[in-house]
């Protein structure tokens, strides 16, 4: 073989293995990437087993629960409770205006859960809710256009503090026990189109934290 010949055989061999190389790193910084995405992301791997709440364990005498928001009106919103994805978009039951998960405030079993975007069965469900109930609420697209004087004044009673100022579009997650005056877990953001993230809507928002168990 000419000196030439080989010399041209080596550079083709030479590209291959360079070529090779380059995509194997590629490829395993990519697969790198999809472990860092997966093990930081607070999704359901951080909050399921923490027992739903983001930050912190709740004590055993206690139920946990995780609620955010959806994101305009493409991703649903979630609602979870000790440890369990109770209301999903991946569980294909949210639906837009608002989703609301009903549990025994001694047992933790569901009473009831639903979406309503606006009919009297949704009356009915609000005025079902019985003292020591813990209700879990979650936005999903517009929870406003359903919100008669009624229902505003439902939610008023249970403990929220922005319900009478909710609008059209905007984003708000809620949980409560019947019969406390003020809930602490309650978050509210305005439909702004100067600050909104999506749009014309704003960003997704969460709560989480723990109810006492009633006996």
């Amino acid at each position: 073989m000419k000196l030439q010949e080989l010399f041209f055989v080596t550079g083709i061999c030479f590209i291959f293995i360079l070529t090779w190389g380059l995509t194997s790193v590629q490829r395993l910084g990519v697969q790198l990437t999809d472990q860092q995405v997966f093990w930081h992301t607070p999704a359901d791997s951080v909050n399921l087993t923490s027992k739903c709440t983001a930050f912190k364990d709740c004590p055993s005498n206690h139920f946990a629960f995780y609620i955010s928001s959806g994101a305009a009106d493409v991703v649903g919103p979630k609602i979870c409770f000790e440890g369990k994805v109770i209301m999903s978009g991946v569980k294909n039951n949210v639906g837009r205006g608002l989703n609301i998960v009903l549990l025994d405030g001694e047992t933790g079993n569901i009473v009831r859960s639903s979406y309503f975007k606006g009919s009297d069965d949704w009356l009915d469900f609000l005025r079902s809710i019985q003292p020591g109930h813990i209700t879990l609420v979650a936005s999903f697209d517009d929870p406003a256009s359903i919100l008669t004087d009624e229902a505003r004044e439902i939610f008023r009673g249970l403990g929220s503090s922005v319900i009478q100022t909710l609008g059209t579009r905007d984003g708000w997650v809620f949980a409560s026990q019947k019969g406390s005056k003020e809930s602490p877990f309650e978050k509210h953001i305005s439909n702004d189109e100067k600050t909104n993230r999506y749009e014309r809507w704003p960003e997704i928002i969460d709560v989480s934290g723990c109810f006492h168990k009633r006996i």
